[in-house]
C-alpha cells in the first residue's frame, strides 16, 4: 500500500481543496440565507398583521419598535434594516467575491489563496453576528451551519498558504506601509468609536449603552474589540517589521474588511434613510475605511497575481 504524502506541499494542497469544498457549500448557503431575508416581507406578527406597530422592552426597560416582517420580523426596526442592509451586499459584492476566489484557486495560487481567504473571512464573520445577534428565526439552523462551515474553512484557507514563499513574492512589491497604516486606522476607528462612544459612558453613567437596542449586550462591539482591533494592530506591527504572517493576516483583513465596511456602511445609510438615529461621521468613516480596503485590496491582488512575477521567484504550491 502506497504510504500518504504528509509532506507540508502535500498538506498544503489538501487544506487548499478542503478550503476550496467547504467555500462551495458557504456560497450556495449565504445564497439561500440572503435571499430569503430580502424576499420575505410577510406581515405575520401579531399586532403587525392588523397594521399595528408592534413592541418589546429590554432588559434596561426602554420600548424598543419590533420589524414584524418577514424572517426578521422579531428584530427590532433598526436591527432589520441592517440585517437586510447586510443580506444585499452579500449577494451584490460579498457572493461574487467569492465566486471570483473560488474560480481563481483552482490553479492554487499564492494570490487567490489570499483572497479566498479573505472571503472567506466576511462569511465567518457576518454569519457568526447573525446566528448570535439575529433574533431567533426559521433560518437560525442555516446561520449555525454557516457558520460551523466558515470556522474551518477560513483555518484551512490559512493553512493553504506557505508563508515563506508569500515572503518571497511579496518583497518588493506588496504595499506594505499602506497596508499597515489601513490596519491602524481601522483598528483605531473601531477602538475610539466603541470604547470612548458607546461602552465607556456607559460604564461611567451606570445607563444602558447607545445603540442597545433589543439586545442584552452589545454583541458587535464584542466581537471587534475582541477579535478585529487586536488583529489589525497585530497585522500592522508584522507588516512594519516585514514580518510574512503580516502579508497573509493584512491581506486577508484587507479583504474582509472591504466587504464588512460596505455592508456596515449600507446599515448606517439604510437607517439614515428611514429615519432612524445614526451618526451621519460614523457611516461616512466606515464608508472610507471600505473604499480604501477595497483599492488597496485591488492593489495587492494586482501586484502578487500570477503573471505579474519577475520570473525569479516561483510560488511553492
Amino acid at each position: 500500500m502506497k504510504a500518504r504524502d504528509f509532506s507540508p506541499l502535500a498538506r498544503r494542497r489538501s487544506s487548499l481543496g478542503a478550503a476550496r469544498f467547504l467555500a462551495v457549500l458557504i456560497f450556495l448557503g449565504a445564497g439561500v440565507a440572503a435571499l430569503g431575508g430580502l424576499l420575505d416581507r410577510d406581515s405575520r406578527f401579531g399586532a403587525a398583521v392588523a397594521g399595528q406597530a408592534a413592541y418589546a422592552q429590554n432588559l434596561w426597560g426602554q420600548t424598543i419598535s419590533l420589524d414584524g416582517q418577514g424572517l426578521y420580523r422579531r428584530d427590532s426596526r433598526s436591527a432589520a434594516i441592517q440585517e437586510r442592509a447586510q443580506d444585499l451586499v452579500t449577494l451584490v459584492f460579498a457572493l461574487p467575491l467569492l465566486g471570483l476566489a473560488l474560480v481563481a484557486s483552482r490553479k492554487g495560487s499564492l494570490a487567490s489563496r489570499l483572497l479566498l481567504g479573505g472571503a472567506l473571512g466576511y462569511f465567518l464573520y457576518c454569519y457568526g453576528m447573525m446566528a448570535l445577534g439575529t433574533a431567533y428565526n426559521e433560518f437560525f439552523l442555516l446561520y449555525v451551519g454557516l457558520l460551523a462551515l466558515s470556522i474551518p474553512a477560513f483555518c484551512l484557507a490559512l493553512a493553504s498558504v506557505d508563508l515563506e514563499a508569500l515572503a518571497g513574492l511579496a518583497e518588493g512589491r506588496y504595499p506594505r506601509r499602506a497596508v499597515a497604516t489601513l490596519c491602524l486606522l481601522v483598528g483605531g476607528f473601531l477602538g475610539l468609536n466603541w470604547l470612548g462612544g458607546i461602552v465607556l459612558p456607559s460604564l461611567l453613567s451606570g445607563q444602558a449603552p447607545k445603540g442597545l437596542d433589543s439586545y442584552s449586550t452589545l454583541f458587535v462591539q464584542a466581537m471587534d474589540l475582541g477579535i478585529l482591533v487586536p488583529s489589525a494592530f497585530l497585522s500592522a506591527w508584522w507588516l512594519l517589521r516585514r514580518d510574512p504572517r503580516g502579508y497573509l493576516l493584512g491581506t486577508v483583513l484587507v479583504v474582509k474588511g472591504a466587504a464588512e465596511g460596505l455592508a456596515v456602511a449600507a446599515m448606517g445609510l439604510s437607517m439614515l434613510r428611514e429615519g432612524i438615529a445614526e451618526s451621519l461621521g460614523l457611516v461616512l468613516g466606515f464608508l472610507a475605511l471600505a473604499l480604501g480596503a477595497l483599492g488597496l485590496g485591488i492593489l495587492v491582488m494586482a501586484r502578487l497575481w500570477p503573471g505579474r512575477e519577475a520570473g525569479t521567484i516561483k510560488e511553492q504550491l
